[in-house]
């Protein structure tokens, strides 16, 4: 397949997003977890301002993809749409990274905690290729207690604004959404796992808090696939 091609094929929107999800309902069964019914502790917020639509989420192959890893068991992945969820992810031929919507958009901390992990350098990839020998790219690994451990992934290269060590408060800019590790578009993957080491934990069932959900708003909830999301939170930025 050409670069083109590729390009063409992302983002799955219309009737591309419809026969992936079906065809990943097909294809995949998720992990076994022992989580099913666990109840997130920290008090999440979405780590972003604005409206953002689900890609990614939920709990079944067809909602979400990632569900066959036990780490990313409950993993999301989220970018923006023009028009709600009835729009594309970019502007113009989609062939730059500065084209997609969300690429550069400020990535808050979803919580207080301190940064365990942290990587700024990864070059953000060309829409349409892929660096499976990073998979994480650029990101954040963010400590909340009891036992919980976010991730924030595909940052955009040297935009880190914490150290590891640092100790952050919920909505302060972490980095900006970018494109990096394992991606083929600009978009923000977070998921919540039980221990800070990339690909060796369990995932976490990811309960947020304080945001609207295609227009309802929700005291706490996961989103899922399709849905358009914001918080009803501001964000410090500092």
């Amino acid at each position: 397949m050409t670069r083109a091609e590729r390009i063409r094929n992302f983002p799955k929107t219309g009737w591309r997003n419809f026969l992936a999800r079906q065809l990943a309902s097909l294809s995949r069964h998720p992990a076994p977890s022992a989580f099913l019914d666990y109840q997130t502790k920290t008090a999440l917020h979405l780590p972003f301002a604005g409206e953002w639509y689900v890609y990614w989420g939920g709990r079944s192959p067809a909602q979400n993809r990632h569900v066959v890893a036990n780490d990313q068991r409950f993993a999301y992945d989220f970018l923006i749409l023009s028009n709600g969820h009835r729009g594309q992810s970019f502007r113009g031929s989609g062939q730059s990274n500065t084209d997609y919507l969300c690429f550069g958009q400020p990535v808050y901390a979803p919580a207080d905690g301190t940064v365990l992990k942290a990587e700024n350098d990864m070059p953000d990839n060309q829409p349409g290729e892929m660096n499976p020998k990073s998979v994480l790219g650029n990101y954040v690994v963010l400590d909340h207690g009891s036992g919980e451990f976010s991730f924030l992934v595909h940052l955009r290269q040297g935009t880190l604004s914490v150290n590891v060590g640092d100790q952050v408060h919920r909505g302060q800019q972490l980095a900006q959404c970018g494109n990096s590790g394992n991606s083929s578009e600009p978009h923000l993957h977070y998921h919540l796992q039980n221990t800070p080491a990339p690909f060796l934990g369990d995932g976490l069932p990811a309960f947020f808090v304080e945001y609207v959900a295609d227009g309802k708003s929700l005291d706490r909830g996961q989103p899922v696939a399709r849905q358009t999301v914001r918080s009803t939170r501001e964000f410090s930025g500092q």
